[in-house]
């Protein structure tokens, strides 16, 4: 990913990199929620549901970004 970052420019470099926060914060919402859920170790499954909340606000701000960057 960093390559393809290091390549692009200008509005290239900023689609780019809009999308892989994007994806990153998807998945790792998807993550958190799933271990959150059904984690199998208390402390981290407890960590994961005190962090949920973040990474979804992280989530959100991004789409936004995404959103005034094409608007």
């Amino acid at each position: 990913m960093l390559g393809e970052l290091k390549q692009a420019s200008g509005t290239e470099f900023d689609r780019k990199y809009i999308k892989m926060q994007m994806d990153a914060h998807r998945d790792a919402v998807a993550l958190f929620s799933t271990y959150a859920n059904s984690g199998d170790d208390p402390a981290l499954k407890e960590f994961a549901k005190k962090t949920l909340p973040v990474l979804k606000m992280h989530e959100k701000h991004v789409k936004e970004l995404a959103v005034a960057h094409h608007g």
